[in-house]
């Protein structure tokens, strides 16, 4: 793993969140970690906002760079000699400052919180987290406000049966495995009261894993049956992958009202 993409609105959750990173980067041997920050607004009918915010002016743009050097001074004393920490900050709106971003291609994950609130900016952790997992094909780890970094070994795949895995994805989750070196589960949560009974065979021979890596539990609660497996298992990390069905949307948004309610401090990784 090369560079790790750390986007922040300098909230709690955010610092928490890169906290994680730096960790994060330490088991994954990551070269670089980039903070990031982007500061526009999408457009308005009026000004009225960044009237309200004076934002891209030099004194507010000499207020982000004290911010961004605080972080990254903050950061460092938890950092190991073989990882370089870098800034980025733009005046763009999140969803194109990032894009811009991640055309670095030395860029391998990203990772941002779920959450969180900031006095001094409330433009971003949340729904543009589930935006850029919607909009980036690089893994990105999304961390729950409240996580403390534990050593990733144990990943736990929320395999959802009608998104098939494309192969990218395949190449992605290994090369997180590999990179963590972490081994994989996979569940299936049945809302139904029919259970297949069958590991799928073309997911268990795409990551080398045996039918006992493989696990099927019922509950009428998607959420709940994921997050109670997880417990369950004691798995560091969830994985799940974005589709049609609103797998995804619906893992977050009723995670978030529930505090994530079985297991508040597993982090999520997301291959789109």
């Amino acid at each position: 793993m090369q560079k790790i993409l750390v986007p922040t609105d300098f909230s709690d959750t955010a610092f928490n969140a890169a906290r994680y990173a730096v960790s994060f980067a330490r088991q994954a041997k990551a070269t670089d970690i980039v903070l990031f920050h982007a500061y526009g607004f999408p457009p308005q009918p009026t000004s009225a906002i960044l009237a309200l915010t004076d934002a891209d002016t030099p004194e507010y743009r000499q207020m982000l760079d004290q911010q961004m050097a605080k972080l990254k001074q903050e950061l460092q004393s938890l950092l190991v000699e073989y990882v370089n920490i870098e800034t980025k900050i733009s005046p763009l709106t999140f969803l194109e400052g990032l894009h811009e971003a991640l055309a670095d291609v030395n860029i391998s994950a990203a990772v941002m919180g779920i959450t969180g609130k900031s006095a001094l900016e409330q433009r971003f952790i949340g729904s543009n987290a589930l935006n850029a997992a919607d909009t980036t094909n690089l893994p990105l780890v999304i961390v729950p406000h409240a996580v403390v970094y534990e050593k990733v070994h144990r990943i736990l795949f929320a395999y959802n049966t009608k998104q098939p895995l494309q192969d990218h994805q395949v190449s992605g989750i290994r090369s997180i495995l590999n990179d963590l070196h972490a081994t994989l589960e996979i569940v299936h949560v049945s809302t139904t009261e029919e259970n297949s009974g069958e590991a799928p065979e073309e997911v268990l021979r795409a990551f080398g894993l045996t039918p006992s890596s493989y696990h099927e539990v019922q509950n009428i609660d998607l959420i709940a049956g994921i997050q109670g497996y997880a417990a369950e298992s004691n798995a560091d990390m969830l994985l799940a992958i974005p589709g049609e069905y609103g797998f995804f949307a619906e893992l977050f948004h009723k995670s978030i009202t529930k505090r994530l309610a079985f297991n508040a401090d597993v982090p999520v990784v997301i291959m789109r």
